[in-house]
């Protein structure tokens, strides 16, 4: 409970004088504002510079997130709370006082400090750390500000600090949010921030907030920060910033346009993002950034691209309509010819049915060759290619709607192609099943023909029970394709996870486990060094024996080692409870003060050939990206599943980042939690719950560069008024 004293030295340090309250705290306007429809009271939209002395404090007897009307019905100014003249005004000035008594004076000191921040420079992200305690409003019809502090929350600084501003009686300026107010629509109208959201969202695969941002002399800027997807899975934050209207207007119409091309034109248009150092979003096709001041030009060259792909698809389809006639030709006789050899063949074998017809077939056909050739008429092969060609006059300028057009109707023109070509493949087929048809007739009549030398010689022939049939043809090969399962992070880690450290447990001994873990660690460099037939300098071991000492000092050596001394010992790994200890790398490498270079290196030798036997004994089992940063070098590599991970480990201002399509059955090895922890007790969970680590041998493996490209991570602290970047060069690889 505070004393009296404590509340004093409160009430001086705000500069309030309950016996003589100023006036200006005790005459108000009474609130006349009207709020917007559907507003959500969580998200603010409209931030500014405000003076202290412009605005009527009203108090409430309620929490903040109570019904807005419920608020402004039960809000009094702040004067009504410091009146003790009747009774309901001495309750009041009772609920002021213990406010005051719960405030501390760190937290206005706090509100000081940040706004005193805030008043150089605008955070990066425009949002700032407890933004949400102002509620500050602003009312178009009574053209003033006024804050409605709902006294039943616990944290009411905000109010004092500007109350203490205010009986300063000097101007004093805050960045504050403004509840309820909506956009301007200086720049852009409301339906265009919303479609703006909505492209953002489409291209980020993150929604954006946009605000609108005044200065403190009363400019205004929309800034829109989010997060955007920059390469796979790595996302960064970003920026944009717009102080004049054209600017506003040119990025929209950009936005709109390159939407309305990847959407309608999915397969042609996929428009990739990239950042600079200032997070702010540039759009590529290709390599080639498309820019709202080129957009013209763009539309241009793509309509001129698709009229070469018109003419080009066109004279495919006119060559393909006059092969697939030439092959109709072709079938329609290979269909005569079939037909004479099954009238042949039919009426053989309804002779042969009765004995009196073997003989009527024998006396009648013994002088016709029945496998004598049918002439027809075979269709020569045209081999020449027809040329298209139209009169198009190319315009200066093109619109959107025209290039859509083009394209709508050259998808019509492949899709013809595509149903010429599969009418050509199936009658391929057919004329290919024809000739083999019309080969083992023609087989079958000339055996026929052989046979009829003499009565008794035909006679044993029609008797025979014939295997050959008719109808034989080509068997056509199924065509099949085996389907992989595609890796996705966020479904699939988990499962993958407890398959690896399963199968770890289940392979390996401690001591290997003991020397993947060495791996994991920053010995590792010595490791690599020592794999290139380098010598390990002297300087690494004297480092390594000071973090030994180092971390002697912070806990003490447990002589019990892998065993838990205590059953206090209570860990949580991946929200599971376990028992074991964490492997200790110094206890691994057996290190002591004495050890020697030629010790250490013979160590790590050993735990080289360990760690390389045990590579052998695992295997990749699913198709999986991985990610690395730094340096790619011939030797153990860490590279991790999670590229976010990945970037963790990149140090200064550039790096580069290497992607790996690391495929199925390759060896390598899981940083799984059996690599961190001994499992004495058999408690610990089974996953990768330390890190999702793959350690690769890149000298077992043969990679091909196959794509490299760049962009920017940008990362801004909360309330920082600018971000932090780092350039990335990204390296795709493929394993051969």
């Amino acid at each position: 409970m505070e004393t009296n004293e404590n509340l004093t030295e409160k009430l001086k340090f705000i500069g309030l004088d309950l016996e003589n309250v100023p006036d200006k705290l005790k005459f108000f306007q009474n609130i006349n504002f009207k709020m917007q429809k559907n507003y959500n009271e969580k998200s603010y939209k409209v931030y500014k510079y405000i003076d202290t002395n412009d605005i009527d404090i009203f108090l409430t007897p309620t929490n903040r997130l109570a019904d807005y009307t419920e608020k402004c019905a039960k809000a009094l100014p702040i004067g009504a709370y410091l009146s003790n003249d009747t009774d309901e005004e001495i309750e009041r000035n009772l609920e002021f006082l213990k406010l005051i008594k719960d405030f501390q004076l760190q937290d206005i000191e706090n509100i000081n400090i940040m706004q005193r921040e805030l008043n150089r420079q605008i955070p990066y992200n425009v949002k700032f750390h407890k933004d949400y305690l102002w509620q500050i409003h602003y009312s178009d019809i009574s053209n003033k500000y006024f804050m409605l502090v709902p006294i039943k929350e616990s944290e009411c600084s905000a109010l004092f600090y500007i109350l203490k501003r205010q009986l300063e009686d000097k101007p004093q300026k805050i960045f504050v949010p403004i509840c309820y107010a909506s956009y301007s629509n200086k720049f852009l109208y409301d339906e265009e921030i919303d479609e703006m959201e909505k492209y953002l969202c489409f291209f980020t695969k993150d929604w954006p907030l946009i605000y609108e941002v005044y200065d403190k002399e009363n400019n205004m800027s929309i800034q829109i920060v989010g997060k955007t997807l920059i390469y796979d899975t790595l996302k960064s934050e970003y920026k944009l910033e717009f102080h004049e209207q054209g600017e506003a207007e040119d990025y929209y119409k950009l936005l709109k346009a390159l939407f309305i091309l990847e959407t309608h034109l999915s397969h042609h248009y996929k428009f990739n993002v990239k950042l600079d150092k200032k997070g702010w979003l540039h759009f590529y096709l290709g390599k080639k950034e498309i820019d709202y001041k080129e957009l013209p030009s763009f539309i241009k060259e793509e309509y001129v691209k698709g009229l070469e792909k018109v003419i080009k698809t066109k004279e495919t389809k006119i060559n393909l309509e006059k092969k697939l006639k030439n092959l109709k030709k072709l079938n329609n006789s290979l269909d005569a010819e079939y037909y004479e050899k099954e009238k042949q063949i039919a009426t053989f074998l309804e002779y042969k049915k009765t004995f009196f017809g073997r003989v009527r077939y024998f006396i009648k056909y013994k002088k016709t060759t029945l496998h004598t050739t049918i002439k027809r008429s075979v269709p020569k092969e045209d081999n020449g290619t027809l040329k298209y060609c139209e009169r198009m006059d190319i315009k200066e300028a093109y619109t959107l709607e025209e290039l859509l057009e083009l394209y709508t109707n050259l998808d019509k023109e492949i899709n013809a192609v595509r149903d010429l070509e599969e009418d050509i493949e199936a009658l391929n087929q057919r004329i290919d099943i024809l000739k083999v048809k019309i080969k083992n007739a023609n087989q079958y009549i000339k055996e026929i023909d052989d046979h009829k030398k003499s009565i008794f010689e035909f006679w044993k022939f029609t008797n025979k029970d014939e295997t050959k049939q008719l109808n034989e043809g080509m068997e056509e090969a199924p065509k099949s394709k085996k389907l992989k399962k595609t890796f996705n992070y966020e479904l699939d880690f988990e499962d993958l996870a407890k398959q690896y450290d399963r199968t770890e447990r289940n392979t390996f001994s401690k001591e290997e486990t003991d020397s993947i873990f060495i791996a994991t660690t920053n010995v590792i460099e010595d490791i690599n060094l020592i794999l290139s037939k380098k010598d390990v300098p002297e300087e690494h071991l004297i480092k390594l024996k000071e973090e030994m000492y180092e971390a002697n000092k912070i806990g003490a050596f447990d002589i019990f080692g892998s065993v838990s001394s205590s059953k206090d010992k209570i860990k949580t790994l991946g929200n599971i409870k376990h028992r074991e200890n964490e492997k200790n790398k110094f206890v691994i490498l057996n290190l002591k003060e004495e050890t020697t270079l030629e010790e250490y290196t013979n160590t790590l030798t050993h735990i080289i050939e360990v760690i390389q036997c045990c590579m052998k004994k695992f295997k990749n089992t699913i198709e999986i990206p991985i990610y690395k940063t730094g340096e790619l070098i011939d030797g153990f590599n860490v590279f991790y599943i999670n590229p976010e991970n990945a970037v963790t480990h990149a140090e200064g201002k550039e790096t580069n980042l290497y992607k790996i399509v690391f495929k199925e059955n390759v060896n390598c090895l899981a940083f799984t939690n059996i690599i961190y922890f001994n499992n004495a007790n058999q408690t610990l969970p089974l996953g990768m719950n330390v890190t999702d680590g793959i350690l690769i041998d890149t000298n077992e493996i043969d990679l091909e560069l196959k794509e490299k490209n760049q962009n920017y991570i940008i990362k801004a602290e909360e309330n920082a008024a600018k971000a932090d970047y780092l350039k990335i060069n990204i390296e795709e690889y493929e394993i051969n």
